[in-house]
């Protein structure tokens, strides 16, 4: 056990983007129900309550709260044929309008057409889509999002190390931190879309979660107060091609600590036993140093601010992370062990 862890004569069939979408593999998608040859398709939702914490898209029903952006590509160029279009749920995912609140509508190119946008000809077999959600990146994307042979984006993500600015307690002046999602499929084709009853997008987590739950072991009579690591990245670029997701270009130079206080003290026999989540940029450090501030009530509320140990930090993308953490006279333990899960 380890311890301390998507010619104008082309454009003859409706291009009806349904996302079918589970935030991941393992997810439940949207299921379609087909009623008839190029119908739309009728689906329910209904919006599921989240803990407080940084706004992150849990499922379809959030997936649905939210206008997505939505590119698309020649097959294996960099030449637009959708450009930062809005899709929007109403009952079903539509291209939209804001400004009028009406419906836009596009269509598939002829397969084997030529296009000739740039003096380059182009044999149209299929679209590359590009998707991201929500349509308005939030204030930490720094540049992106941008498509070559995949969607990258950087961000900084510094005004955003501490639980209170992650939960929006310090809004307007720095707002709710809201996740930001990506989705790219390539290769598609009208005969695609018949088959699945729209292009199904499905869209990742480029972030990590992680929380901590103070164990049974640490009795009754010490309380965590806040937890934080040290020297975590907080500018990157992230790029996805549709299959392996790479973060990279971290900067040596703007490292910054997690802080983490929950509104009420972590202990064993209460409510309050383990932190919300916590969004980062994955990366594996190696070993980094956590710090606990705890507070004994046998010990007349001796509080002690440095109470650590050097922790393996290794977070992937759409990973929750979980540490078990077990204080006592001697020393404070971390476990990480199998509790380390998709989101």
């Amino acid at each position: 056990m380890m311890t301390y862890r998507h010619n104008d004569m082309s454009r003859l069939i409706v291009l009806t983007l349904v996302l079918a979408a589970g935030l991941l593999a393992g997810c439940v998608r949207d299921v379609p129900e087909i009623k008839e040859e190029k119908s739309e398709i009728a689906v329910t939702t209904n919006l599921t309550p989240m803990r407080k914490r940084a706004n992150t898209i849990d499922g379809i029903s959030d997936l649905r709260a939210c206008d997505l952006r939505i590119d698309a590509y020649y097959n294996g160029t960099t030449t637009p044929y959708l450009s930062n279009e809005k899709l929007h749920y109403n009952a079903a995912w539509m291209f939209w309008n804001s400004s009028t609140s009406t419906q836009l509508h596009y269509y598939w190119p002829i397969e084997g057409s030529v296009y000739d946008p740039t003096g380059v000809n182009i044999t149209v077999s299929s679209l590359d889509f590009v998707g991201c959600c929500p349509y308005t990146a939030p204030d930490y994307i720094t540049s992106g999002p941008s498509y070559n042979a995949g969607v990258s984006f950087s961000c900084d993500v510094s005004s955003y190390m501490t639980l209170a600015r992650q939960n929006g307690d310090e809004a307007p002046a720095i707002p709710e931190m809201q996740e930001y999602l990506v989705a790219v499929l390539n290769n598609q084709t009208y005969a695609d879309q018949e088959e699945h009853g729209g292009v199904p997008l499905e869209f990742k987590h480029p972030f990590a979660l992680v929380k901590f739950v103070i164990t049974a072991a640490s009795g009754e009579h010490v309380q965590i107060n806040s937890i934080s690591i040290n020297g975590l990245y907080t500018h990157a670029t992230c790029t996805y091609n549709g299959s392996t997701m790479n973060w990279g270009s971290y900067d040596d130079e703007t490292k910054a600590t997690m802080t983490i206080t929950p509104d009420e003290p972590l202990k064993y026999g209460t409510s309050s036993t383990e932190t919300v989540p916590f969004m980062v940029i994955p990366k594996n450090y190696d070993s980094k140093y956590l710090t606990v501030n705890a507070t004994w009530d046998e010990w007349s509320n001796v509080t002690i601010s440095d109470y650590g140990t050097n922790v393996d930090f290794s977070w992937e993308p759409g990973r929750i992370y979980t540490y078990n953490l077990t204080l006592d006279k001697y020393g404070l333990i971390v476990d990480v062990d199998k509790f380390t899960e998709q989101w």
